[in-house]
């Protein structure tokens, strides 16, 4: 009789213990407050809003004056994945705009389409918190790749180009596995392929190409 009693105050004692710890546990959470792990991956669809983007003519003649990239939505998927437990991550970033290139108008006159456009960046980056908290986690984002500008005018050929993008961001958690990110960002691009040596030259020409942006995503973590 004596077995059997003291079998069922073991198995009290344990399922109480393992009750305490399973509470300590949710506290623990609780007071932390819930928020994306450090070392997870991230994938995180967005989008945005971007703006600029002139292409001169000094680089092409194809419209006979400078066009602007008129302002619109993009669209894009960004793939994080964590640096050891710094909070660092090395991001992978596909980004995507159709928009129309413009001439300006006179003032108070509409501008004027010329042809579709489609500027695409295919950037590799980091991405660095600070000040990290339970409630957010701001960051930088630097990041450098491919910008592809992409006329769609018959006989006219897509460009790719060097691109750099800095920007700024922050991630709010939503739970252990989603947080709503928050990101401003600009990039810019040389478009010119001249190698000679005349640096003056070179100080008059328009050779940049530069684009902001401001996107919202949700960030899955995994």
């Amino acid at each position: 009789m004596r077995k059997p009693l003291l079998i069922l105050l073991l198995l009290s004692l344990t399922t109480t213990a393992f009750a305490q710890d399973r509470d300590d546990d949710w506290r623990r959470r609780h007071d932390r407050g819930y928020g994306p792990r450090e070392n997870a991956f991230e994938l995180t669809p967005f989008v945005g809003y971007r703006w600029g983007g002139t292409i001169f003519t000094d680089e092409t003649f194809l419209f006979g004056q400078d066009v602007n990239v008129a302002s619109s939505a993009n669209f894009g998927l960004n793939l994080a994945m964590p640096l050891g437990d710094s909070g660092m991550k090395l991001e992978l970033m596909a980004n995507r705009q159709a928009s129309q290139l413009e001439t300006e108008g006179g003032l108070f006159e509409p501008d004027d389409e010329v042809a579709d456009v489609d500027v695409t960046y295919l950037h590799a980056g980091l991405q660095i918190p600070f000040a990290r908290s339970r409630n957010a986690t701001p960051y930088f984002i630097v990041s450098g790749g491919l910008a592809n500008i992409d006329p769609q005018v018959t006989g006219v050929s897509a460009e790719n180009k060097f691109s750099v993008s800095a920007g700024v961001g922050v991630k709010i958690p939503m739970s252990d596995v989603l947080a709503i990110r928050l990101e401003g960002r600009g990039y810019y691009t040389r478009l010119d392929d001249n190698t000679d040596d005349c640096a003056f030259c070179d100080s008059f020409a328009h050779q940049d190409f530069t684009q902001g942006e401001v996107n919202i995503g949700l960030a899955f973590s995994f």
